[in-house]
């Protein structure tokens, strides 16, 4: 069982490999689905009949195709003795691809993708940049600029690939046991509320990011402030904060950097 999960798992990998207009991820998924098919049928004509149909239309996010992978798999083993197609099993498929399409994109590459680019882009800066005082290096040094992006690439493909590998893997297992009720343990994951805070910590790292690098170029306290301040706006605003708070809170940063001498 591990073997022809671990092929479905690696075939799932060129899940948009033949993708098309008319049935867009219908040939992949297909595919990807033979080695779970010839466990779930005894018969080489019951394994066409099933491959057949699962060439229909099909779409989803890629990172969730091995969940709905199990779950097919579970619903063919159990329906495998019956006389006849089980309709159901069509209908749970072009379900779940429509939710899990919807959560995808906005979790993996509306959030997931641009945090960690900007997080491994934070990292590369600090590295190619130690602060040691007075920069002596321009923001356009080349070695540093190629420091920079090793740290970049490498780090971005790092933490970005283990969470969907890791998704990719683990959900194929438990639907492949559980059935449709997976679901159950995709809520639990809580992806959505992730993404939430995700976007926050996002943008105050991008400020804390700016922030550093305006300070260790020798850009006035004035500007400085200028730009916290902005940028502090643009994020309270998404929090849904009044505009009279925004204006007290600037009013408390500057008093508060005044008396430390710091603006």
């Amino acid at each position: 069982m591990i073997f022809a999960l671990l092929q479905t798992f690696i075939r799932s990998l060129f899940l948009q490999t033949i993708w098309n207009f008319e049935r867009m991820q219908n040939m992949g998924f297909a595919f990807s689905m033979v080695p779970l098919l010839k466990r779930a049928h005894a018969s080489a004509g019951s394994i066409q009949t099933a491959i057949r149909r699962h060439m229909t239309f099909f779409n989803v996010h890629p990172y969730f195709a091995p969940i709905i992978m199990g779950v097919v798999y579970s619903k063919e083993k159990a329906s495998a003795d019956r006389p006849g197609d089980d309709p159901t099993i069509t209908v749970l498929k072009d379900s779940m691809g429509a939710a899990f399409g919807g959560i995808g994109d906005h979790v993996f590459w509306g959030t997931w993708r641009p945090f960690c680019a900007l997080m491994a882009l934070s990292i590369g800066l600090l590295v190619a940049y130690p602060a040691t005082g007075t920069v002596s290096r321009s923001v356009f040094d080349a070695p540093a600029a190629l420091i920079c992006a090793k740290w970049w690439i490498v780090g971005f493909l790092a933490v970005f690939n283990s969470f969907h590998l890791w998704l990719r893997w683990r959900g194929l297992q438990k639907a492949a046991l559980e059935g449709p009720q997976v679901v159950a343990w995709v809520q639990s994951l809580r992806m959505q509320g992730f993404a939430a805070h995700l976007r926050r910590i996002g943008l105050l790292m991008l400020v804390a990011m700016i922030m550093v690098y305006l300070w260790r170029w020798n850009s006035s306290k004035l500007l400085i402030w200028m730009v916290c301040v902005l940028l502090a706006t643009v994020i309270t605003k998404r929090w849904a904060f009044s505009g009279f708070t925004i204006f007290y809170l600037v009013c408390i940063g500057s008093i508060i950097l005044s008396v430390l001498g710091l603006q």
